[in-house]
């Protein structure tokens, strides 16, 4: 008798504190089910788990259950069917739940004292492989298809270096990581793609990485949607006040779902899947796709982050697949925010109100100036040596919208008397860095670009190989505008915060020295000749 009150004390105990839900009647007989998605072999997983396991147990009151999805594809059935109260799963795999099933952030994941991650390019210390633009034609291998380390991060990678699968001589998927590592350092494969994290374990035995991914949040913990907020609020809080003695065990931090963002551009752009959304209020600040999107993303979030505080209202990113379809966003008044090329604001000026907030003070590509100019290159062995070898070859552009990778550069050879358009062949690579490599590749005899792009591609050419022919005068740089229709109240807020703003670390991820109010007779003044539209 005894025993059958204290269970019942104990039950309505847990309910006052919110652990159990009427509806769903947790008890000792009825545990929490936790499913683990099975990124690793099954015992580490365990291993990792168990200590949290016995805490969160522990806290709640509440047994807890771990189960195994084999796979991507069973873990997210697992969810849809509603089989499980809590799921540690992959970023990629997240976003997709989160998109079909409504599941909420609890905390990330904390391994070895980092909660972010990065995908890496290993291959032997001994191989002669060292510049990430080399790569082609290598035997490659990566994990499994649905991994945000492994497979997706690397493939968005590859895309910014302008390389498919299909460049590769061999091309093998070897579901776990560790298999990945293994199979490069015995030769089957050239080249793996897999976590730093994982890479790292296998330096020390013959691995070198050759190139690294910007940073993505680590594997995330969430709740069902069939919990109840009281519930969800109580479990959040156990796992943040977890502290483990050793810092190489499995612990949380804090997260929100707009950090999974960066994988929602990455599923787009490598798979077509778009779970991108906007809260019903969010500010939409448009960018013109310059570089890739995950460098963009990295750019700029920083600043949108810092606009939604200083305002009060949460700031978007929205960052179109081209030149084109920003033109079509703005044009449409999607956005509320813009910042683009001045040649994209003219063409946008001619046909909308826009209003110029701020004018971009920007490295170039050392100093601090409010203007910018376009560089023409070529590779360094390359028979081209002076402005008029251009005529008749293949030379690659940004876009015919670009101010500093084609505008800025038709100017100055019209000035030498070359008509570019009609003297050469001239293709859209869409971004600098595709230009930069198809010029380092020998796909094309030069390329126009923004100077400062150079400065980006450090990383993944060897830019000791490529020269420069010509350098062209400098124009005023870029624009922050508001789209007509946004209210009056919010553009004088973002543009006060624009023009003040002094956080240098954030200035420094956008590669921004800062923002001065623009002189709009000014700019229309320089760019009479610059914004005639192209006959291309």
């Amino acid at each position: 008798m005894q025993t059958k009150v204290t269970a019942i004390t104990i039950s309505f105990v847990l309910l006052v504190l919110g652990v159990l839900n009427p509806g769903k009647a947790w008890s000792k007989q009825e545990p929490l089910k936790f499913l683990l998605l099975a990124t690793e072999d099954v015992h580490l997983i365990y291993r990792r788990f168990i200590p949290a396991k016995q805490y969160i147990e522990q806290e709640l009151g509440v047994a807890i259950q771990l189960r195994v999805g084999r796979n991507y594809e069973a873990a997210l059935d697992t969810i849809g069917q509603g089989k499980c109260d809590l799921a540690y799963l992959d970023p990629s795999a997240y976003c997709e739940a989160r998109h079909k099933y409504g599941l909420c952030p609890l905390a990330k994941v904390v391994m070895n004292d980092k909660s972010q991650c990065r995908s890496v390019f290993v291959t032997r210390k001994e191989s002669p492989l060292d510049v990430f633009a080399d790569i082609e034609g290598t035997r490659i291998a990566f994990g499994n298809v649905h991994s945000s380390y492994s497979y997706l991060m690397p493939k968005a990678m590859l895309q910014d270096i302008g390389l498919q699968l299909s460049d590769f001589t061999s091309v093998g998927f070897l579901q776990k990581e560790d298999r990945v590592a293994l199979s490069v350092l015995v030769g089957d494969y050239q080249v793996g793609a897999l976590s730093y994290d994982v890479a790292k374990r296998y330096i020390p035995s013959g691995l070198k990485v050759i190139e690294k991914s910007e940073s993505l949040p680590q594997y995330v913990l969430c709740a069902s949607n069939l919990l109840s907020q009281t519930q969800i609020k109580r479990i959040r809080k156990v796992l943040l006040q977890y502290e483990p003695k050793n810092y190489e065990v499995l612990s949380f931090a804090p997260t929100s779902d707009r950090e999974y963002n960066i994988v929602r551009i990455i599923l787009k752009n490598t798979t077509g899947r778009d779970y991108l959304f906007y809260p019903e209020r969010s500010v939409k600040l448009a960018l013109l796709p310059l570089y890739s999107p995950i460098k963009l993303n990295k750019m700029f979030s920083p600043l949108t982050r810092y606009l939604s505080r200083q305002v009060g209202r949460e700031f978007r990113l929205v960052i179109p697949k081209d030149f084109n379809e920003f033109v079509r966003l703005v044009a449409k008044k999607r956005v509320h925010f813009a910042y683009q090329n001045p040649y994209v604001y003219h063409l946008l000026a001619n046909r909308l109100d826009v209003k110029p907030l701020a004018l971009t003070i920007s490295p170039e590509p050392d100093l601090p100036r409010d203007k910018f100019r376009g560089v023409i290159i070529a590779r360094k062995n390359s028979s081209i040596k002076e402005l008029f070898d251009l005529c008749g070859q293949d030379i690659m552009i940004v876009s015919f919208k670009s101010a500093g990778g084609y505008l800025f550069q038709k100017n100055l050879l019209e000035t030498k008397g070359i008509d570019i358009n009609e003297q050469a062949r001239l293709i859209e690579g869409h971004r600098h860095e595709e230009v930069v490599l198809s010029v380092y590749r020998g796909e094309v005899e030069a390329g126009f670009v923004r100077e400062a792009a150079l400065q980006l591609v450090k990383d993944i050419v060897d830019v000791g190989r490529i020269k420069v022919l010509a350098r062209t005068p400098y124009y005023p740089n870029w624009l922050f505008v508001a789209v007509p229709g946004t209210k009056e109240e919010l553009v004088e807020k973002v543009q006060k915060t624009l023009v003040h703003l002094d956080k240098k670390d954030l200035l420094d991820k956008a590669r921004i020295n800062g923002f001065i109010l623009p002189v709009p007779d000014e700019l229309t003044r320089r760019f009479q000749k610059s914004i005639e539209p192209s006959t291309n």
